[in-house]
């Protein structure tokens, strides 16, 4: 998925593919954190442990990365960006 992908479509149809594919991508930065802490290295990101990620939570994050980088190109991988977005909310 890329960044005109999630711009396009990601907010019209929570039960979409292109939701779905956000989904799971924040499950397997999930599983890639709590990799990490049980072999005890840095995490990726450091949530609140109360908080559930979400595409609820990732939406306003993304939106936000992508207004705060107006040069991003539109094939910029959304992983990515999900990425970046939740190390620049939740930094370790």
């Amino acid at each position: 998925m890329t960044a005109a992908q999630y711009k396009k479509w990601a907010h019209a149809d929570n039960n979409s593919i292109y939701a779905a594919y956000i989904t799971g991508t924040i499950n397997a930065f999930g599983w890639a954190n709590g990799d990490l802490v049980s072999r005890k290295q840095r995490q990726l990101f450091c949530p609140p442990e109360t908080l559930a990620i979400g595409n609820q939570t990732v939406y306003p994050l993304l939106d936000a990365f992508f207004a705060n980088h107006p040069g991003i190109s539109d094939d910029f991988p959304i992983g990515l960006a999900i990425l970046r977005s939740l190390q620049g909310a939740y930094p370790c």
